[in-house]
């Protein structure tokens, strides 16, 4: 890769690119790889869905229902006439109950990861991390809820455009200190070692104009044996981070030169995402859309067939948790789809951008068919799950995209290559 040609990328990033449709998976693949892909991850798409499909009867039954009602109320009365203790109570209740039915999926899951091969830890540190994000889950739960509800019931000043700011600043926090506070409690990180893969890929970032201080690894062996690298973080604490899986022999250790150039891609698409912004634009597009929803869920609490749906008094009621947590996981699942689609979208800008960096689309296809049969990718995806559920492209039209590159740019990568 000439410095030229990065310069020539980096001047404008494309907002459009090309996404040919999806070719069928045995140009790439063998039918014994296909089959094997498709056996391990049918049967983890079902299996997610009943447990979605579990939360969503959970929470309707403690909203609708009259011993769903009674129950929270019943536990919520235990701290007496403290109001904020009873909003409290009343999301810990919620979120212990979606823990607790949730549990049976994730040893499901787990129990299916160590058939494949795909899992490395045992069960008591698997319930070690479980426990550990349920708690956080918990504290980033309970604490916002119970204060948006006494906000709706004490009403400070400028209510409820107060509350909404406040909770899309909230957004804006966690993406800032994922990175350095949650992470770290469930993985190590080390800069990524001294060699040539390094120094490549600092120069990669340099002639991208990404400004990158370091490349981090993360123990991911420790619980997986699947592949990955992603960026998180805003301003200061933004990173890229690759699984030491994706390295083959850890972080510690030069990386083999015949997996040199997939690693290079893969952080490539990476730095891509570093320079298009997104985590950036996907946080401020989380954090205006909790804004909006908080507008949205106190305006809704205010209609009297809402209150006599949830038999809540509105927004401000204590007992409020139940219903306002199934009002979220409805306007959740209606968002999905153009949330969804804007991830494929910027996923694929990413693959492109990768390709215009690299210019090896023979590498950008064996990491997409390293990919899949590593992790188990669905190669004949549901195309209404894809477009509900899926946060990138399948495997096949990221093949066909880079396929597509080359066709246009036929001499600059086969001269390279030869």
């Amino acid at each position: 890769m000439s410095s030229t040609d990065a310069r020539r990328s980096s001047d404008g990033w494309p907002l459009r690119v090309p996404r040919p449709p999806a070719a069928d998976a045995l140009e790439a693949f063998s039918n014994e790889e296909i089959a094997s892909c498709v056996a391990y991850a049918k049967p983890r798409q079902r299996w997610g869905l009943a447990a979605f499909a579990v939360d969503a009867l959970l929470l309707a039954a403690l909203a609708l229902s009259g011993p769903g009602r009674r129950l929270v109320a019943w536990f919520a009365g235990l701290a007496g006439g403290f109001v904020p203790g009873r909003a409290a109570l009343a999301v810990t209740l919620v979120v212990l109950a979606q823990a607790l039915v949730s549990l049976p999926f994730s040893l499901r899951a787990l129990r299916q990861d160590r058939r494949a091969g795909l899992a490395t830890q045992g069960l008591g540190k698997f319930m070690v991390d479980w426990l550990k994000a349920r708690g956080i889950g918990l504290v980033l739960m309970v604490l916002p809820v119970a204060a948006l509800v006494l906000a709706a019931r004490y009403r400070p000043i400028g209510y409820p455009w107060s509350a909404a700011a406040v909770g899309a600043l909230l957004v804006v926090v966690l993406a800032m200190l994922g990175p350095v506070v949650f992470e770290p409690l469930f993985n190590r990180f080390v800069p990524l070692a001294p060699g040539p893969l390094r120094e490549r890929v600092l120069r990669m970032a340099a002639d991208m104009r990404v400004p990158v201080r370091d490349v981090l690894v993360s123990d991911a062996s420790r619980r997986t044996t699947r592949v990955n690298a992603y960026v998180s973080g805003v301003g200061r604490t933004r990173r890229v981070v690759v699984y030491d899986t994706l390295l083959e022999r850890g972080s510690e250790e030069p990386v083999p030169a015949r997996r040199e150039d997939e690693v290079a891609l893969v952080l490539a698409h990476e730095l891509a995402h570093v320079a298009h912004r997104d985590v950036l634009w996907g946080t401020v597009a989380g954090a205006l859309l909790t804004g909006a929803g908080v507008l949205v869920v106190n305006w809704l609490l205010e209609l009297t067939w809402t209150e006599d749906l949830l038999h809540v008094s509105g927004l401000g009621d204590p007992l409020v948790a139940p219903g306002l947590l199934l009002l979220g996981a409805v306007g959740g699942l209606l968002a999905s789809p153009v949330a969804s689609a804007v991830s494929r979208w910027a996923e694929a800008r990413a693959d492109w951008t990768a390709l215009e960096v690299s210019r090896d689309p023979v590498t950008a296809v064996a990491v997409e068919r390293r990919l899949a049969l590593e992790n188990r990718a669905d190669l004949r995806p549901n195309r209404l799950l894809v477009a509900v559920f899926a946060s990138h492209p399948p495997t096949m039209a990221r093949i066909a995209q880079a396929r597509l590159w080359a066709d246009r740019n036929p001499d600059p990568w086969r001269a390279a290559a030869g």
